[in-house]
């Protein structure tokens, strides 16, 4: 049977000293040969998110966290959109969506919320020479905290 990979949108490492969490993106190499649905749809959402996220980690090591606005900006657009692509049931093989999803279903969507809200937060700062790394801080581990509930581990960290 053929598996295909899956994408990992949060891998989460500490910077030395900052112990700010940020993300890297492993792409899945082929989401676009799903069938449209879904399940493609939120893979292809998520890997936009992870490129977004990667710019605003990238902005911030190169000291540049103004450059962080736009990709937030993006996140926040992105995620209206997010809890349609779960139709209750909506899950197989090449998704990593637990089923706990429907039945915790405010809940999901409250994560979502919380990272429109985040990633908005993130912008902002951005925008007015705020504290960029602490609300880039509460929007990555509003990414990890959901994975963590809703999302399966890959196949090899099982």
């Amino acid at each position: 049977m053929h598996t295909l990979k899956r994408i990992e949108t949060f891998v989460w490492t500490a910077l030395l000293g900052g112990s700010l969490l940020l993300p890297s993106l492993v792409m899945a190499d082929d989401w676009e040969s799903l069938p449209p649905g879904p399940i493609r749809d939120r893979i292809e959402l998520m890997e936009k998110v992870g490129d977004d996220a990667k710019t605003i980690n990238d902005a911030l090591k190169a000291g540049n966290p103004a450059d962080a606005a736009a990709p937030a900006d993006n996140i926040a657009a992105l995620m209206p959109k997010f809890d349609e692509l779960f139709p209750e049931g909506s899950t197989g093989e090449d998704s990593r969506a637990k089923k706990n999803i429907w039945a915790s279903w405010d809940e999901f969507q409250a994560f979502s919320t919380y990272l429109k809200d985040a990633a908005t937060d993130v912008a902002k700062a951005a925008r007015d020479g705020g504290d960029v790394k602490s609300a880039s801080r509460k929007m990555f581990k509003s990414c990890k905290s959901c994975h963590k509930k809703f999302r399966l581990p890959k196949e090899d960290e099982e």
